[in-house]
């Protein structure tokens, strides 16, 4: 196992990229349009990688005094296997080190659970997602 930093520009971007479509957008015409938001270019990305094989994605961008962690995804055959968890932790420690006061995401109901194991707690209404009508609940860690 191996957890490994990358940009838009790396050779295993297009595979991070089919785990999240495979996640979040399958079927979805624009799914390649969702993926690349205007965030997508100036995150973080990060990498769970076997084998040469990736099995989970996440990624992290500053807005304000904040990052955002978004569009974490597993791939469907490795999940509930500790990869979520790995992914979540490295976003956090690099969060840290950008020197911002919290950490903010948006969750899956079915989410909310694991996201509150690592500090998270839960703002606001529940809410359907703008790209995909699922609902979510924005959730935020604050740093020292």
């Amino acid at each position: 196992m191996k957890l490994k930093f990358i940009d838009t520009n790396s050779t295993f971007y297009p595979q991070a990229v089919a785990i999240r479509i495979d996640s979040f957008f399958i079927g979805l015409p624009n799914a390649i349009e969702l993926i690349n938001d205007v965030y997508e270019k100036k995150a973080i990305h990060i990498i769970y990688l076997e084998e040469e094989n990736i099995l989970g994605t996440g990624r992290l961008h500053l807005k304000n005094d904040k990052a955002i962690i978004s569009q974490m995804a597993i791939h469907k055959g490795y999940r509930k296997q500790g990869i979520g968890s790995s992914i979540l932790q490295a976003l956090i420690k690099k969060a840290e080190t950008l020197q911002v006061s919290k950490i903010e995401l948006s969750a899956r109901e079915t989410a909310l659970e694991f996201y509150k194991k690592y500090g998270f707690e839960t703002f606001g209404e529940l809410y359907p997602s703008k790209k995909t009508g699922i609902i979510h609940q924005k959730m935020k860690k604050l740093l020292q």
